[in-house]
């Protein structure tokens, strides 16, 4: 399969879930009360958080891939992190409409009240510039420093699993799952620097 083939069936598997809660929604609305569960709300703003950590795992997935040999979806690494990004305003924004019901005096004490919230507001602000210079120009722009700032993502991987730790209440399955293919990422990375670091010592 081509690059374009690739690029196209990335773009269309990136959108299935959105096409899938639409679908819901929709359903929703014609009458079909049981389709997300007795708190609808709630249902969207938990399946729209946790495709923004799948997109996160598949994103920092690509460069461990490219190492093991799999290099195809590193190709695809920046799509992939935009619907990261994507799916975290989604996130963002159901939770501001369907939990908070647009209430902006409630936003600022929610976030400061509640840990977990704190946790997965800082993450989105981190994403935020690194969607907006994720653009071959940005990176002839910026040089080195492109590289640097991206690396924010790691720390964006921490916040996530945190903030979805924080919310275990009986199902602690997928956070704990999620949390340990992060922390597994993460950690294989930090054996590279340090294998790195002592054969620059050698």
């Amino acid at each position: 399969m081509n690059k374009s083939l690739r690029k196209l069936l990335v773009f269309t598997l990136g959108l299935l879930p959105l096409l899938w809660i639409g679908w819901k929604v929709v359903r929703l609305q014609m009458g079909e009360w049981d389709v997300l569960g007795p708190e609808p709300g709630r249902a969207i703003v938990f399946f729209t958080g946790t495709w923004t950590f799948v997109f996160l795992l598949l994103g920092l997935s690509c460069s461990t891939l490219r190492r093991l040999g799999v290099a195809q979806l590193m190709l695809h690494r920046r799509m992939i992190g935009l619907f990261a990004f994507f799916y975290a305003t989604l996130h963002l924004l159901s939770y501001m409409a369907f939990l908070l019901a647009w209430q902006w005096s409630d936003i600022l004490s929610e976030v400061i009240e509640r840990p977990y919230l704190t946790f997965g507001f800082i993450a989105w602000l981190l994403l935020l510039p690194l969607a907006a210079t994720s653009m071959n120009y940005w990176q002839r722009k910026l040089g080195r420093r492109w590289r640097t700032l991206h690396q924010l993502v790691y720390v964006v991987g921490v916040l996530v699993a945190v903030h979805y730790l924080l919310q275990i209440r009986s199902n602690w399955f997928e956070p704990v799952l999620y949390s340990s293919l992060m922390a597994a990422l993460l950690l294989e990375r930090l054996a590279l620097v340090a294998k790195k670091r002592r054969l620059f010592a050698l």
